[in-house]
């Protein structure tokens, strides 16, 4: 039903995009399928594929994006028109176009069979593997963090103009959000112990740590804990007074996060380029306790109200690409693959990131346009590359690279199969990502996928030995002698 929706709205406003209230009907549409997606998302985990995942992301991104900050009152409503240089006949286009892609992605979707979540039970071995995994995870992060290697927004920034993302903390990004899950996925229905509460904290801890990296990440990383969580319990126990509770105080917790990360932000306007994050954190409570004077709430709104016009951007380069015809022809695919290989693996591929520079300077360079920062995804990457037919090639080419990738590891541990599927599930809710990014993501899930694979069969090596054989013959007639003893 939302894929039939999405392809006759995308096909109105492709006919009519010289008319507003078709542009009106797309942004309602998209925001409708968004919003009611994501509720099958969280309450029906089982039902996941990951062409859900992203067309549901897109329709949030794009439809309830641009929604909002038409509707914002930010500068009279009028925001659409002052905040980006494409006309309303741009702007319709793109929106067409991303209603279009949605359909694709959904209908998509209702074809897949692969549903990417398992539903099984863990095996002691398997449960093992996951709390070691979340250990180390936990102390590769704060080593990171301690180290300055994982700093404000996931760099790591010297003191000269050199950005850095070292390989610790490229792993730990992202690996945090599945292994995270996976914990969850495994420990939920346990009965009350000193494990599972362990895992809890652990859980909370890396949580926290998304604070310092960005308010997007925080909310991806809640969003898929949450499916984890309701993977686990189901839902009919759901509707209590504590768990709505939880709720509310999840709610109240996002806000305030939301709100520190840009006071951390605004404090780094007067810290220098290489402050850590313990200096951004001093000087965000300063900007919390003096929200008036530092312009807090100010630079909220404002940025509540235009970073959602992600659409703005495509409206752009769609009237370039229009007036002009050309494109990179594939200078982008290009110099994101360098950008994701290792120089170990491709010693030469600084000279193609020296002659591209960025996404938006061989992009721009090629359509006539001025390189400015720009909100980059697959989708603007694929119309610089090749024009209309990049544009849809591309996000279909990502997530068929994942889905197949899940689709591999069908036959594997549980464990590995909810990393691969949470690292999936992670990597498309974030939409304003570039290739480069997909591609390093499942470099490292390949990485932290072989070590839990090693760990796995470690564990059930030591479980196959005589002496835990026989500690687990006494446990359990020990047990069997307790019921007894209570009946």
């Amino acid at each position: 039903m939302m894929a039939t929706a999405a392809l006759l709205t995308g096909s109105i406003q492709l006919m009519g995009y010289t008319y507003a209230w078709p542009l009106w009907l797309s942004m309602v549409v998209l925001t409708v399928i968004g919003f009611s997606g994501m509720g099958i998302l969280l309450y029906a985990p089982g039902q996941i594929t990951a062409w859900s995942v992203y067309g549901i992301s897109i329709a949030l991104a794009y439809g309830f994006g641009t929604l909002n900050s038409m509707t914002s009152g930010y500068l009279d409503g009028s925001a659409m028109f002052l905040i980006n240089f494409a006309g309303p006949n741009a702007l319709g286009l793109a929106l067409g176009m991303m209603t279009l892609i949605v359909a694709t992605m959904l209908f998509a979707s209702h074809f897949d069979k692969n549903k990417i979540i398992p539903l099984q039970s863990f095996t002691d071995s398997e449960r093992s593997a996951a709390l070691v995994v979340l250990v180390a995870t936990t102390a590769g992060t704060f080593i990171a963090l301690a180290t300055g290697q994982l700093g404000f927004g996931g760099v790591q920034t010297g003191s000269t103009d050199t950005v850095l993302v070292s390989p610790l903390a490229s792993l730990i990004t992202s690996c945090l959000t599945p292994v995270t899950g996976v914990a969850i996925l495994a420990f939920a229905n346990q009965e009350r112990s000193r494990t599972r509460w362990i895992v809890i904290a652990l859980c909370l801890l890396l949580a926290g740590t998304q604070v310092t990296q960005g308010r997007r990440l925080f909310l991806f990383n809640l969003l898929t804990l949450m499916m984890a969580f309701f993977a686990a319990r189901g839902i009919k126990r759901f509707v209590t007074p504590r768990t709505i509770g939880i709720l509310v105080l999840t709610l109240i917790t996002v806000w305030g996060a939301s709100r520190f990360f840009v006071s951390m932000r605004i404090a780094g306007y007067s810290l220098p380029q290489d402050a850590s994050i313990g200096q951004r954190l001093e000087g965000a409570v300063d900007v919390i306790r003096n929200p008036e004077a530092n312009g807090l709430d100010e630079h909220i709104e404002q940025n509540q109200s235009t970073r959602t016009f992600l659409v703005g951007y495509v409206g752009e380069l769609i009237q370039a690409y229009e007036r002009t015809g050309r494109t990179t022809g594939g200078d982008l695919l290009i110099l994101n693959a360098a950008s994701a290989f290792p120089t170990a693996i491709w010693p030469g591929k600084w000279r193609v990131i020296m002659s591209l520079g960025s996404d938006e300077i061989a992009c721009h360079r090629a359509m006539g346009l001025p390189a400015w920062d720009a909100g980059n995804t697959v989708i603007t990457e694929g119309l610089c590359d090749f024009g209309w037919t990049g544009m849809l090639l591309y996000p279909v080419a990502v997530v068929g690279l994942l889905t197949l990738v899940n689709f591999a590891v069908r036959r594997m541990s549980i464990v590995i199969r909810a990393l691969v599927a949470f690292a999936t599930i992670k990597s498309l809710l974030g939409v304003e990502g570039v290739l480069t990014g997909y591609l390093v993501d499942l470099r490292n899930t390949t990485l932290l996928v072989v070590g839990t694979y090693l760990l796995i069969q470690a564990f059930s090596a030591i479980q196959k030995l005589p002496l835990m054989q026989h500690a687990r013959k006494q446990r359990l007639e020990r047990l069997q002698r307790q019921a007894a003893g209570g009946q």
